[in-house]
This record gives structure tokens, C-alpha cells and sequence, in this order.
């Protein structure tokens, strides 16, 4: 390794560190990909070659297929997939390589458990037609469409997320109200 790509390397590995122990930050690289994710849909509406436009049909396809076979962990990395295309189709090599970083600790889990969001009831489906419409905008050559398009998915994402959290943190506050009638009822029994 040279000094750069070590610099670099230590860099992500602290972003991770830092974005790993604090769960709020999720919500923080998804306002980050809000922004970004709308130009990088429209500037690929723009800028997209035939060859990327039948990359990100493929894309869109394997996600589809993904989705068929109810493969939660499949479908994200296919998901994944989908939008590196499309910062690929943007023609901005820096927002590709920031982005395909974020995405890779994405898929590691570090913002978020992907394919347990995609297990959420209604969540799965919600996001496939939000993919084909992404992908319908930038294939019409759309620029706002497509920027509309992917800011609605990056909200929806956003939401689905907080109902996620929201879910998990009642689960642990009933998870302690039963363990401490358990206790209380263990107390009673030695008295």
C-alpha cells in the first residue's frame, strides 16, 4: 500500500468507526444521499450512454429478480447495484468513488441493517416501484423527473428507517417491562 491509499484506507475505516457507534448518523448519510442522489439521477437523465442505460436495465432486472425470489440480503446488494449505475451514468468520477465508499459500508451495515429494513412488511415493494420509477425518469432522459424521483426514494427510505427504529425500540421497552414484572414476580415468591 502507499502512503496515500493507507491515509485513505485509515480514513474510511475511522468514518465507519464514528458512523458505526453513533445510529443517528444514518440519518445523516441519508440526507447526504438526498442531495446527492437527485443530481446524480438527473445528470444521468443527461449523461448516460446507451451502454450505461442498458447496464442500469440489467441493474433494475437482477433487482427484479432478487425481489422474486424473497432474498432480503440478495435484493439489497442488487439494490446497491442500482444506484452505484446510476452515479456510474452521472459521469462524476468523484461522486462515484464517494459513493460506491458509502455504499460498500452500507452493505457492511454500518448505517443501517439493509435487509432488515427489507424485511418490514410493505417496505420491499414500496422500493421496487420506486426503483423501476427511478429508472423509467433517467430512461426517458428526465432530468427533474428522475431528481424528483430518486429525493422521494431517499425520503421514503428515511421513513421506512425511523418506523424500523421506532418498532425495534418499543420491542426493547417491552423486552424490559417483561423482565422486570419477571423479577418483581420472583421477588414476591421469596417474601
Amino acid at each position: 500500500m502507499t502512503d496515500d491509499t493507507e491515509t485513505r484506507a485509515a480514513g474510511v475505516e475511522l468514518l465507519a468507526r464514528l458512523l458505526n457507534s453513533h445510529p443517528e448518523t444514518a440519518f445523516d448519510y441519508l440526507e447526504f444521499r438526498g442531495l446527492l442522489g437527485g443530481e446524480a439521477a438527473a445528470s444521468a437523465a443527461l449523461r448516460a450512454s446507451e451502454a450505461e442505460l442498458a447496464h442500469l436495465g440489467a441493474c433494475l432486472a437482477a433487482l427484479e429478480e432478487a425481489h422474486g425470489l424473497d432474498d432480503p440480503a440478495q435484493e439489497a446488494l442488487a439494490d446497491a447495484r442500482f444506484h452505484l449505475a446510476i452515479y456510474q451514468a452521472a459521469h462524476n468520477t468523484v461522486m462515484t468513488h464517494v459513493m460506491g465508499g458509502l455504499l460498500d459500508m452500507l452493505q457492511a451495515g454500518v448505517f443501517y441493517d439493509r435487509a432488515d429494513l427489507y424485511l418490514r412488511r410493505g417496505v420491499r415493494d414500496s422500493f421496487l416501484r420506486q426503483h423501476q420509477a427511478l429508472y423509467a425518469a433517467i430512461a426517458a432522459r428526465n432530468p427533474e423527473a428522475a431528481r424528483l424521483t430518486a429525493k422521494a426514494h431517499i425520503d421514503a427510505t428515511a421513513e421506512a428507517l425511523r418506523e424500523a427504529q421506532m418498532a425495534d425500540h418499543r420491542r426493547a421497552v417491552s423486552e424490559r417491562r417483561a423482565e422486570g414484572a419477571g423479577l418483581t414476580m420472583a421477588r414476591d415468591r421469596v417474601k
